[in-house]
């Protein structure tokens, strides 16, 4: 009941329209009025008679059947490529999220930014209210899973949590607002951002409790706190996936060898077999130049001498084939 609450307090109350219209006229000409305002807001150029065509359309009054849905659509179009790259969908929705009367409209201009924006919030207040409990303290902190418990280990734990949600709900909130503020933002991925959130909370707990604390020795980040380490988590899920991943292969590596030598072996013997081709055709390049010469010497009629230099350029083409530069097809002059 209470998401469900909450869900509905953060959305917009949605008026219902008095006449009932075709659902793809109604998008057009919402879109349309959307995209015509959003270009007149920001001094897009658009062209008057564009405006003004939109206009006639939508002050006329014409019965369900009789709407111009070709009209609309060309004009969408038009507004369509004035406004790139926002899209018509972001763009509509932001105008019809402005024009509502929503009274929290000041957390954000969409539902997912408003949802965002409380999430750090209550992270925020979640990290200063277990901030101080007498249990929550540096040298416990350290301690870890395996080093305390009780109520100590439940309010250390929590704190370390929150402290991630607060990094990774910054991180949402930050990279929803950009799309936001593009007006390429499309409620489709709304689901994923909450995927995300959660996967920063677990990134957070898994970087300063699951993994060995010698791996931060070196480096910039040697001198960082867990609940620091713990906000980096959730800030970057990708980098810890990115670093369980590198063990994992550095396990594999271990388990199965190095592949690599092998590989490097592989590539010695291709280029000393392209070697070997190289110059087996050389020589034999050589050797139909010779044959050439001494036909031009001995006393051959220019016919022959015509088919000499034609099967030569036969072979001269042929050359991109080492493995063909040696069979007796393209070797013209050996009787």
């Amino acid at each position: 009941m209470i998401p469900h609450a909450l869900g509905h307090w953060l959305c917009p109350r949605v008026v219902p329209h008095m006449h009932p219209i075709p659902a793809l006229a109604e998008q057009l000409r919402e879109e349309c009025e959307a995209m015509a305002r959003y270009a007149l807001h920001h001094g897009l150029p658009v062209a008057p008679e564009l405006i003004a065509q939109l206009g006639d359309l939508i002050d006329r009054q014409m019965p369900a059947r009789a709407t111009p849905h070709h009209a609309l659509a060309a004009i969408h179009r038009k507004l369509a490529a004035a406004i790139a790259p926002a899209t018509p969908q972001a763009v509509t929705l932001l105008d019809a999220q402005h024009r509502s009367d929503h009274p929290f409209a000041w957390l954000g201009p969409v539902p997912l930014i408003r949802l965002l924006t409380s999430a750090a919030i209550a992270f925020l207040i979640a990290v200063i209210a277990t901030g101080m409990s007498p249990d929550v303290s540096s040298a416990n902190i350290d301690r870890g899973f395996l080093q305390s418990d009780g109520t100590r280990l439940l309010w250390n734990t929590l704190f370390l949590l929150f402290c991630a949600g607060l990094g990774a709900s910054f991180a949402t909130l930050f990279q929803a607002h950009r799309y936001v503020a593009a007006s390429t933002y499309d409620p489709k991925y709304d689901a994923s951002y909450g995927a995300r959130l959660i996967l920063g909370v677990i990134a957070g707990l898994i970087l300063v409790e699951m993994l060995p604390a010698q791996l931060f020795d070196r480096g910039s980040m040697h001198n960082f706190g867990k609940p620091a380490l713990a906000m980096l988590g959730g800030f970057s899920a990708t980098a810890v996936h990115r670093l369980l991943q590198r063990l994992v292969d550095a396990l594999e590596t271990l388990v199965r060898g190095d592949r690599s030598a092998d590989a490097d072996a592989a590539m010695q013997t291709y280029r000393a077999r392209a070697a070997s081709e190289r110059t087996q055709w050389q020589s034999e390049l050589a050797a139909n130049l010779i044959d050439l010469q001494q036909s031009f010497d001995s006393t051959a009629s220019p016919e022959a001498i015509r088919q000499r230099l034609a099967d030569f350029t036969r072979a001269m083409l042929a050359a991109s084939d080492p493995a063909a530069s040696s069979s007796p097809a393209t070797r013209p002059f050996k009787e």
